[in-house]
């Protein structure tokens, strides 16, 4: 076939199907939005991160650690090393100065002390502009506009950190290693090494994170002096070292994992589209088959019109692909207004070359893979149709069946392993997919055929027609049920999910709970402190002393050989400072799973939580050792404990016995109920007479978590909408392709004395039993993937939600009634002897 009757015979199929084309090109385009929006996003942070990598660490090489700095960190080869610096961090209070009116307000900030050349990369803005070199002093601190405006400070003020006043010499507007988001524990106050030492808060290193920030001569300076610090065995254990080739790890794998989990749900979408396009590809070649048996008769062999309409299909795709890449860009200019300051300023660019590439490949491989088994009958068309009209295609045979089956289960895991980046995710979500699609379908088409027989024993003729018509050979209902329950799952799965973790945010707040910590109080300033809060009003006041120390080892093993090898994330449990609380028996909110608490007598005894303990590879009987400032302490382990952390309470990952730790060095830590208003004027008077005392209201955390889960939540349901709409595309599309068999039906009853008014009511009622079987069947499916998710991976206890899931069901089948209502408005108007003389 030459390529002009190709073009020709294209043109000629193409004319005079704008319906068909408007369903093709919807049915891809929703799921090819999703893609793009999704891999546009992540490119674009992606990209931000690479131009950004220096500033956003600082430095070419970092070095951080929960525990002062060792001296062996000044032997790394100073020919790799051009400039340093080091800075600390940690909370703590802050106010303005008192008055005679009283105490000053205050507040909690987080302080970043600095040494050396800061930022070695990056731009620090200053208000007034200068060196932050210049600006800090013993006597003089830089904050954040926030701080003052929550303060009442101006410029040239005082702002009081721990026992000492300062002076503001500037405000800091931009920070280059600091990502902005909802969840920062306070603003940010600058000071410099001498300045912490005259506030008296240069012991608080329970809270403190310790970094040293190196610039390198080159990249490869840079990669060989990180090799130093982790071949250096007094480092390796406590330290974590980051290059600017490498990023910010810990916000790379939570961009990567978003990236996959978002970009599954996307495809989702996009297969959904798919099989909307093989249902539009279905009708549309079932209304061609006298024109296909036509062409065989003027001499064109199968192969040649699969050619036709493969190419067709290919065009419709590729149209139908690159308005979805529109679409999705559309979609990322929306982006920051969606989420907020989860994202740093101008990380997200809406214009992503490569992701709507790659959306416009995927949806132009999804229509041509769907498109396979009617483009197949439509090669079987005999010749003989042109005078036979009754002649059907012949049937796929059983191999061909099987050999469409292996090619679609081959591109669906091909698509997931690419879109997910990751084998084993993808295989998963193919494999999850599969079974969800098999067990939805199974599942509507049984309702569906327990309701046609139903149907059958109605005598009212109205509800007779709709619930047989769920069963009706050819009507093409099922894949619109399977799509419809799929949006169901994915809309309604995630916004129980977000509610559960919402109302969990607010059951953590029962009568008993508690409305703020206290945090550092030493022994000596008790009587004190607890003379204040008890003046302030507050009740349920607890306290618990605890000592803070350091793994030392576990049996003979020392820290250093336990985490040798173990990645980041998964060193935590070693190497971080831990509170050792110390109380006489385990609390309400704590069960012992294993074991028995301070059982034994004659033997130093430690509780560990659950999930500590396993992290840690112990069990009851083994022996734990701490070091506690220099001395190190021998621990059996007796008991092991779930901790209802949701409870708010006063919760430890190790408990040890009174007696044990006596001699230790140890602060309080104090719980208490107390109105807001009264919080802030406590807060105040601790940050006069206790400047060392952190008060953290439980109150303010949780409603920033709301705040922050909700855009996220926001977001993640508008993107499972795509699926949703998706669906209705679907439901659309399988109303256009019975179009002409509805017209048909509708004509006969009309012949039988139905009115136009009762063929609408007929089909209304059809349609919304169809949505109202998906509706339910979603529902279900949806409370299954919040009940696993919640139970099995958030360890949360599920509650069924009766009124969003009658919603879903009601809204479903509303909205297929009015879908399948304005489908077949022109089948409606089709005189009933055009109708029949058609058929």
């Amino acid at each position: 076939m030459s390529l002009r009757l190709l073009l020709l015979l294209l043109r000629r199929e193409l004319r005079g199907s704008l319906s068909r084309v408007v369903f093709f090109v919807a049915c891809l385009a929703v799921g090819v939005a999703a893609v793009v929006a999704v891999a546009g996003l992540a490119d674009s942070v992606q990209g931000a991160m690479q131009r950004e990598a220096r500033p956003l660490l600082a430095a070419d090489v970092a070095v951080s650690s929960r525990r002062p700095l060792p001296a062996a960190i000044d032997a790394a080869p100073a020919e790799l090393i051009t400039a340093r610096a080091q800075t600390q961090v940690f909370t703590t209070m802050a106010s303005a100065p008192p008055t005679d009116a009283g105490p000053g307000p205050s507040v909690l900030v987080e302080l970043k002390v600095v040494t050396g050349p800061y930022p070695l990369y990056g731009q620090l803005e200053l208000d007034p502009p200068g060196p932050l070199a210049d600006a800090l002093h013993d006597d003089t601190v830089v904050i954040e506009p926030a701080l003052a405006q929550r303060l009442g400070i101006e410029d040239g003020g005082q702002l009081r950190v721990g026992s000492a006043d300062f002076t503001v010499a500037a405000h800091v507007l931009q920070e280059p290693d600091r990502v902005q988001a909802s969840l920062a524990p306070g603003p940010r106050v600058f000071l410099s090494a001498p300045a912490l030492a005259r506030s008296g808060l240069e012991g608080t290193t329970g809270r403190m994170t310790w970094k040293a920030l190196y610039q390198t001569p080159d990249a490869a300076s840079a990669t060989a002096l990180a090799a130093w610090f982790e071949a250096n065995e007094d480092l390796a254990a406590w330290t974590r070292v980051e290059t600017w080739t490498e990023g910010n790890p810990g916000l790379q794998r939570g961009l990567d994992r978003a990236e996959t989990f978002l970009g599954l749900v996307a495809l989702l979408s996009l297969l959904v589209g798919g099989a909307g396009v093989a249902q539009v590809i279905r009708a549309w070649l079932a209304r061609r088959f006298d024109a296909v048996a036509v062409y065989r008769c003027l001499g064109l062999t199968p192969a040649q019109v699969g050619r036709v309409f493969l190419a067709q299909t290919v065009l419709l795709g590729l149209a139908g692909s690159l308005v979805g890449a529109l679409a999705g860009t559309a979609c990322l200019l929306a982006v920051p207004a969606l989420l907020g300051d989860l994202l740093p300023p101008g990380a997200v660019d809406p214009i992503q070359p490569l992701a709507m590439l790659q959306g416009t490949a995927l949806g132009t491989g999804v229509a041509v893979l769907f498109a396979w088994a009617p483009l197949r009958r439509a090669q079987a068309v005999p010749p003989i149709r042109v005078l036979r009209r009754t002649v059907d295609p012949l049937p796929l045979t059983g191999l061909q069946r099987l050999g469409g089956g292996l090619l679609l289960a081959g591109a669906l895991v091909g698509v997931s392993v690419l879109q997910a980046g990751d084998p084993k995710a993808g295989l998963l979500f193919a494999g999850v997919v599969t079974g969800v699609v098999l067990l939805l379908a199974l599942s509507a088409d049984r309702i569906a055929q327990a309701l046609a027989r139903l149907g059958s024993r109605q005598e009212r003729w109205l509800p007779r027609h709709a619930l047989r018509a769920l069963a009706r050979p050819g009507a093409g209902t099922l894949p619109a049920m399977v799509a419809l329950a799929l949006g169901v799952v994915v809309v309604l799965g995630t916004w129980l999910l977000q509610d559960r973790v919402t109302r969990q945010l607010g059951e953590a707040f029962p009568p008993t709970a508690p409305s703020a910590f206290l945090i550092d109080v030493q022994p000596d300033q008790w009587a004190g402190v607890e003379g204040l809060v008890t003046t302030a009003g507050a009740t349920r006041l607890q306290s618990a002393p605890m000592v803070m120390g350091r793994l030392a080892g576990i049996g003979d093993q020392p820290t250093e050989a336990l985490v040798a090898g173990l990645e980041d994330r998964e060193r935590w449990a070693f190497t971080r400072e831990q509170r050792l609380g110390i109380r006489a028996e385990v609390p309400d909110h704590n069960t012992v799973v294993e074991g028995a608490f301070a059982s034994l007598p004659d033997v130093d005894e430690v509780s560990l939580e659950a999930r500590y303990a396993r992290s840690l590879g112990v069990g009851v009987g083994d022996t734990v050792h701490f070091d506690i400032q220099g001395v190190t302490v021998p621990l059996r382990v007796t008991s092991i404990r779930e901790v209802r952390w949701e409870s708010m309470e006063m919760n430890f990952f190790l408990l040890v016995e009174p007696g044990v730790l006596d001699e230790a060095p140890h602060t309080r830590i104090v719980t208490f109920q107390l109105d807001q208003e009264r919080e802030d004027e406590l807060q105040n008077a601790l940050a006069v007479d206790f400047p060392n005392v952190t008060l953290i209201s439980v109150g303010k955390l949780r409603d920033r978590a709301r705040g922050i889960l909700g855009r996220l939540a926001l977001a993640i349901r508008a993107l499972g909408g795509f699926t949703a709409v998706a669906g209705v595309v679907i439901l659309f599309a399988s109303v256009g392709a019975a179009t002409a068999q509805r017209a048909r039906q509708v004509a006969l009853l009309k012949t039988l004395g139905v009115t136009r008014a009762g063929a609408a009511a007929m089909l209304a009622l059809e349609y919304a039993l169809i949505g109202g079987i998906a509706g339910l069947v979603g529902v279900v499916g949806a409370a299954a993937l919040s009940f696993g998710v919640q139970t099995q991976l958030m360890r949360l206890s599920w509650t069924a939600s009766p009124g969003a899931s009658a919603l879903a069901v009601v809204a479903t089948a509303l909205g297929a009634a009015l879908a399948g209502t304005l489908g077949n408005l022109g089948a409606l108007r089709v005189p009933p002897q055009q109708a029949i003389r058609e058929s």
